[in-house]
């Protein structure tokens, strides 16, 4: 199918990319330091003499292990779920799997708050603890070490994990097993031998997208790492280009960081060819099982208990929180953070964090839907390896990290535009750049299932282009664009990363208000901000998934 009517959007969507994420990224890759011309990454001497220094290596080897550990935790953590979706069906199934996905479209600012309230040493869990064994000090610490930076990574992954191994799994014939069956192997041997074979390209999919999550994240390593023991590249990057103005340094740390994205994105691309195509296998009814004491509905039953209280616990403690306040040296229930929030008075930046936001999420979801219609078309129907360099060069932003490309845009700005463009046209562009890889990814599985025929079959019926499009294009795109315009919008609300990069005081928007109430440790009324940004972004999640009908994004 050819979009020769939508060849001046492709090429302006490829001048907006190129201009607005190629250019400023590969310009602070550069490593030129305006202050030292030779300090770049592009003179051997100095990228050898910054990688062989001691503590550059250390945050390297800690960034790669944290990812690692991080992603094969989540796998272990979304296999039973996995397996728990394939095989049975029991009440409230469909609102189960949605509170699951919950935590990953979550912004991270948001999970970083629930896992200081719910795991920190004042939080709900050593509350607990202290008062049924009397003390008065927290007898666990899981935050602030590399403990804390696992529990928020599971927290926020394992339903990618679930989805996608559990995807697979629906889709392994039950033919294979019960052939199995009658040539007398076990159960333990017909997982190994047969089931988790099939699985290993979703298990491997998983492992490689999670990893680059786990590589590429800064908010919770920042707050709950604990410390500079537990300083990743993320964090160095920022802490070079921000605060030391080391913009050389920090170009070779986010080259190799752009290196290793760009290797597990063409890994994750690959893989994802080699899933199988089966029929799904026949599920059991949970509560039949239960009442006879099958030992795996049982484990079942744990493993949906342990994952309510893991994703509901934490999210529970921001709302909880949100209504109390210290008075008279006791702690109280009240709407006063609400009253305050909705107040207008000059120092009310909650109302301006929110108009910013809500004007940055609607601008960039637009832009981001016009460039998006432009690099799908380009996308849409290729094969082979014309195919993989269109979704390489149009998705790379999604794997790429989101602070390299808000440090980038901070150096181009500061150097090109300072005077020009006003900051927050600055910021919705970087948004819809950020959101646009997903809105390709929403909208491209739709679009490719629209047989080639109807469009041969029109011309033959003597139809124009422009009555292809608008008779049959549009009528079945148009829920679909309408879904990830809207999940375009969620993602920009809550997109804090990048925004930090560029931000100052004239650009406050909810993440980055939530962020500054935590490093003062203001809980409760971050936790008020924290609702309102919640109640926006699963408000959002409910109303896409229930068009959509199911939640897909990595496949």
């Amino acid at each position: 199918m050819k979009f020769h009517l939508l060849r001046p959007l492709q090429i302006s969507s490829l001048l907006l990319l190129g201009a607005g994420f190629y250019w400023p990224v590969l310009s602070f890759l550069s490593g030129s330091n305006p202050l030292y011309s030779e300090e770049s990454f592009f003179h051997g001497e100095f990228f050898l003499d910054f990688l062989s220094d001691p503590w550059n290596l250390k945050v390297i080897a800690f960034s790669i292990v944290q990812a690692f550990m991080s992603a094969l935790i989540s796998i272990l953590v979304g296999l039973p779920g996995a397996w728990l979706l394939t095989h049975y069906n029991f009440p409230g199934q469909r609102w189960f799997r949605l509170l699951t996905y919950l935590p990953f479209i979550l912004p991270s600012i948001l999970v970083v708050l629930a896992m200081v309230l719910f795991f920190g040493n004042n939080g709900w869990i050593n509350r607990g603890l202290m008062f049924f064994l009397g003390t008065e000090e927290p007898p666990v610490q899981f935050l602030y070490s590399l403990s804390g930076i696992l529990i928020a990574h599971v927290f926020y992954n394992f339903p990618i994990a679930m989805k996608i191994i559990g995807d697979q799994w629906e889709r392994i014939s039950e033919q294979y097993l019960q052939a199995a069956r009658s040539l007398g192997a076990g159960s333990i041997k017909r997982f190994f031998g047969i089931t988790f074979p099939l699985l290993l390209p979703s298990i491997g999919s998983a492992f490689v997208l999670i990893f680059i999550l786990c590589m590429n994240s800064f908010a919770i390593i920042l707050v709950l790492g604990g410390g500079i023991r537990y300083t990743t590249i993320e964090v160095l990057i920022y802490q070079l280009a921000r605060i030391e103005l080391d913009f050389s340094g920090a170009g070779s740390l986010a080259f190799l960081q752009g290196c290793l994205s760009l290797v597990s994105m063409v890994i994750l691309f690959r893989g994802r060819n080699r899933w199988v195509e089966q029929k799904s296998p026949v599920k059991s009814w949970l509560p039949l099982k239960l009442r006879n004491y099958s030992l795996k509905a049982w484990f079942a039953l744990c493993w949906i208990i342990f994952v309510l209280i893991f994703t509901l616990g934490p999210l529970s403690a921001i709302v909880l929180d949100s209504f109390r306040k210290f008075e008279n040296g006791e702690w109280i229930y009240t709407w006063y953070w609400y009253d305050k929030l909705f107040s207008w008075s000059e120092n009310n930046y909650f109302l301006s964090s929110l108009w910013n936001s809500l004007r940055i999420g609607l601008g960039s979801a637009l832009i981001s839907s016009l460039c998006g219609i432009g690099l799908v078309s380009l996308i849409a129907y290729k094969k082979g390896g014309q195919r993989r360099f269109w979704e390489v060069l149009t998705l790379f932003p999604l794997t790429l990290s989101t602070v390299v490309f808000g440090v980038a845009w901070f150096h181009f700005y500061q150097g090109n535009l300072v005077d020009t463009v006003p900051l927050i046209y600055v910021v919705i562009a970087m948004h819809a750049l950020l959101t646009c890889p997903y809105w390709i990814r929403v909208v491209l599985p739709t679009l490719e299932s629209i047989p080639q025929k109807w469009h041969i079959e029109s011309k033959m019926l003597g139809g124009t282009i422009l009555e292809y499009g608008f008779r049959i294009l549009w009528p079945w795109l148009r829920k679909t664009f309408l879904i990830a315009f809207f999940f375009s919008f969620s993602l920009s609300l809550g997109e804090l990363n990048s925004t930090m990069m560029i931000a100052d005081d004239s650009v406050r928007t909810l993440p980055l208000e939530i962020y500054g109430a935590i490093s003062g440790y203001r809980f409760s009324y971050a936790s008020a901000v924290a609702v309102i940004l919640l109640f926006l972004s699963v408000s959002i999640f409910f109303a896409v998934e229930r068009s959509l009908g199911h939640f897909e994004l990595y496949k």
